[in-house]
């Protein structure tokens, strides 16, 4: 596939797409987040009532799906696609990310600038490639490993924004001194951690009330499923053998938003609002409403071509080919490109 040049514009891309998907509808948007507190509460009450655990543990883990459902009702509010009506984005976003312990203003920058470096070497914010020979051994073991499922997403709000730097300061999302920080969301920056840490104190309460056994399988359990599905979709978003990784010469804004991959989730695809299977678009035009993507999408493929990347594989495959396949990157005519630090791996033609 050919890097550089690309044969179309964003202007292209966006002329093709119906006007429609560009206008978010507040009652629709109100509506699928209903639908989501609705099966959260149906399942908790599915979990009060049986103790076998292979019931429990197919209803936690449905919780904690749910929760990154609701993660994204937050994403989209974040990204202006929830209402049309700036307050009502940043009212539900505050609340809605607050529930799942996420501060709401620091993780709405911090993705901003996701999206401002999507597929850049140097300045991607999230799953920074390393050069060979550049990949440390802390690296090694949590990717490696896949313990960065789990540990990801907490790293990542405390500061551990990409594996290059730790920034416990600099690089927080909860602190004022964070470079995330600006003046002009100062009152929403507060009241987004009044709502992070109101929640929290809710559910601390709840586990001193019922016991920790209760606040484990019905708090702590169900947020690691959500941690780990964010931190899962993000990667299989971003790192593929199929992925270019761009340097300052060659990275533009719209070939780093074409460097993502929709994958299959299956049954999860509508029941998580299409954030993995339909992320391509996603990046190319973030203030799309999440039940527009599929319509924007058909809309751009005959133009992207070869340059829309996708699978058709259930995405566990590609999980395995990615954490066997994508170590580090080396170059290539016009990008860098994943290899493996395997021997026993083939490269992919």
């Amino acid at each position: 596939m050919s890097q550089n040049p690309l044969p179309f514009t964003v202007q292209d891309l966006h002329a093709a797409i119906p006007e429609r998907c560009f206008k978010p509808n507040a009652a629709r948007s109100f509506a699928y987040l209903i639908f989501d507190l609705a099966v959260i509460a149906g399942l908790f009450a599915i979990l009060t009532q049986t103790s076998l655990w292979y019931i429990e543990w197919p209803v936690i883990f449905l919780i904690g799906t749910m929760l990154w459902s609701l993660f994204v009702i937050g994403h989209d509010a974040g990204h202006g696609s929830f209402s049309s009506n700036r307050t009502i984005n940043t009212i539900v976003g505050i609340l809605v990310h607050g529930a799942i312990l996420v501060p709401y203003r620091g993780w709405q920058r911090s993705h901003a600038l996701h999206h401002m470096k999507t597929g850049h070497f140097h300045q991607e914010e999230v799953f920074r490639p390393a050069r060979k020979g550049e990949d440390t051994f802390f690296r090694k073991l949590i990717f490696r490993s896949g313990i960065f499922l789990i540990i990801g997403w907490p790293m990542y709000k405390i500061g551990i924004r990409n594996l290059t730097t730790y920034k416990p300061v600099t690089g927080s999302h909860y602190l004022p001194q964070s470079d995330l920080y600006t003046k002009s969301v100062r009152v929403s920056w507060y009241f987004g951690l009044l709502s992070l840490f109101g929640f929290l104190a809710l559910y601390v309460s709840l586990g001193l009330l019922f016991g920790w056994g209760f606040f484990a399988k019905y708090i702590l359990a169900p947020y690691l499923i959500y941690g780990a599905w964010l931190t899962f979709v993000t990667y299989m978003q971003h790192v593929s053998p199929k992925v270019p990784v761009y340097d300052d010469k060659d990275w533009t804004r719209l070939k780093g938003a074409l460097a993502s991959v929709d994958r299959d989730y299956g049954p999860f695809n509508w029941l998580t609002h299409n954030i993995g299977n339909l992320h391509v678009i996603h990046h190319t035009f973030p203030t799309i409403p999440h039940y527009r993507l599929q319509e924007a999408t058909d809309a751009i493929k005959p133009i992207l071509g070869e340059h829309y990347l996708t699978s058709k594989r259930f995405v566990i495959f590609d999980f395995i080919s990615s954490q066997l396949r994508c170590h580090h990157v080396v170059p290539a005519e016009g990008y860098e490109k994943y290899e493996s630090a395997y021997a026993f791996v083939k490269p992919q033609t």
